[in-house]
């Protein structure tokens, strides 16, 4: 249960299992390397031998060998030495050296020339090497001749049992020092994971807003996505202590309509006409407020959405409910996308396309218009909303973006458009700037950035 919850021990465990393995099989081939160089080596040394046995071997004028008295290597006198020399005549045994004594191993058949190079297990642990000759009398008659050098084998075991301690000694404190430093590189890499933990008990404890730790390349986009989603969380729950501040702000007036209607004398009829219209206001401010509230303007999860359909639905919408102003709206713009919901942009465009058409004398124009990256700004789009209306006093173009604030008390509203529009654009890192329209109406800016340039060009 540790490992899976260890992300620092399952990489140990990794890498330590990943130089057990290496190192394993590398110790097994230098082990097995070593041995077959020590075997060769062994050989060479038994063909030197030979040719040292072969130059003071002799025959005498009968074709008899003549014992050798005069044997330039000193172990091939001295008995029990480990090295033994032996001559074979039609494989009968005709001299073994004095270190021989007790010392047996069969004959073999080979031609002049021929070796052979094996290990006799029998009775002693030796390596043999055979070397086939033919030796010339004096009167041309060929005598076949093996001669054999033998080396007793606890030389090379040793030398093998020496190398492997050696080598597995070494290999084993390399693989311990190697895991160590693994531990240690592990430890200091995941160092911004511990990092980034401790910041996310702080903001949960609430001794942080947000993560502010520099972290590596790697983790910076994770580090700026959760404090995006800490900040949009935030707002979110701004948003909704706002709306109950509207829903009550707004449900004040029809409030006082039904407060006051048991001071009044008139037919049943005319107070429950009233008591329906009051009631549906009250409704229609409650699932305004709401729908508002749910609106959370989410960032970077959001499937691009076209801006230009949803225009067009809110300039129909609006031409039917100002049938009467006959009011001439233009509506231009290219395809473009952005990353908002649907909610938030039926909401901002809406109120700022109402209030054009609410307050215009008869021309409306709406745009709309993609917007790429350059070196100061990032990539969105941008809205234009302008009317011919008398546009907005100097004086109050600061207050109309506070709740319950209008520039024209003498139509219906509650003075809270404004206000959502500037907390929805903000709540999107965008900007809203007036000016005066071409007819010296007002005219609305809007810009609002992608959250994650790469959605955006996938989306383009």
């Amino acid at each position: 249960m540790m490992v899976r919850d260890s992300l620092n021990l399952r990489l140990l465990i990794a890498a330590g299992a990943t130089l057990i393995a290496f190192f394993g099989f590398t110790g097994i081939a230098l082990e097995k390397a070593f041995g077959d160089a020590a075997k060769k080596a062994i050989q060479d040394r038994l063909q030197a031998h030979i040719y040292t046995l072969l130059a003071s071997v002799e025959l005498d004028d009968k074709g008899n060998l003549r014992q050798p008295h005069h044997l330039p290597e000193s172990r091939f006198t001295t008995p029990g030495s480990g090295l033994y020399g032996f001559i074979f005549n039609d494989h009968k045994l005709i001299w073994r050296s004095p270190s021989a004594l007790g010392v047996t191993i069969p004959p073999q058949s080979l031609l002049s020339g021929e070796t052979r190079f094996l290990r006799l297990q029998e009775k002693q642990d030796l390596w043999v090497l055979y070397y086939g000759i033919t030796w010339e009398s004096l009167d041309d008659k060929p005598i076949p001749m093996i001669l054999a050098v033998a080396e007793d084998t606890q030389s090379l075991l040793r030398q093998i049992k020496d190398f492997r301690q050696t080598l597995w000694a070494w290999l084993g404190g390399a693989g311990i020092l190697l895991l160590i430093m693994q531990g240690l590189i592990l430890r200091w890499s995941l160092r911004p994971l511990r990092a980034m933990t401790d910041d996310l008990k702080d903001i949960e404890a609430g001794r942080k807003q947000q993560l502010e730790g520099r972290y590596p390349s790697e983790l910076s986009g994770l580090a700026n996505n959760l404090n995006i989603l800490l900040q949009s969380e935030r707002a979110h729950m701004e948003r909704y202590r706002h709306t109950l501040a509207d829903l009550a702000h707004s449900l004040k007036t029809p409030l006082a309509v039904l407060r006051g209607i048991d001071q009044v004398d008139e037919p049943c009829r005319e107070i429950s006409s009233v008591l329906s219209d009051q009631v549906d206001r009250m409704q229609k401010l409650v699932d305004y407020q709401l729908q508002r509230a749910a609106a959370r303007g989410g960032r970077g999860t959001l499937e691009p959405l076209q801006v230009v359909p949803v225009l067009e639905r809110i300039v129909t919408s609006l031409d039917k409910v100002y049938a009467s102003k006959e009011v001439e709206c233009e509506l231009t713009g290219t395809e473009c996308y952005c990353f908002l919901e649907e909610g938030d942009l039926y909401e901002f465009a809406g109120n700022l396309v109402d209030n054009a058409y609410k307050y215009c004398h008869k021309l409306v124009r709406v745009q709309v218009a993609p917007v790429s990256a350059t070196e100061n700004q990032a990539a969105g789009f941008k809205l234009v909303v302008e009317d011919d209306g008398s546009g907005i006093p100097t004086i109050l173009r600061e207050e109309v973006f506070r709740r319950g604030k209008r520039a024209d008390e003498s139509t219906d509203g509650h003075g809270i458009g404004l206000a959502v529009v500037d907390e929805i654009i903000q709540l999107h890192h965008g900007t809203l700037h007036y000016s005066q329209s071409r007819w010296g109406g007002c005219r609305w800016e809007v810009f609002i950035p992608h959250p994650i340039q790469e959605e955006a060009d996938s989306a383009q």
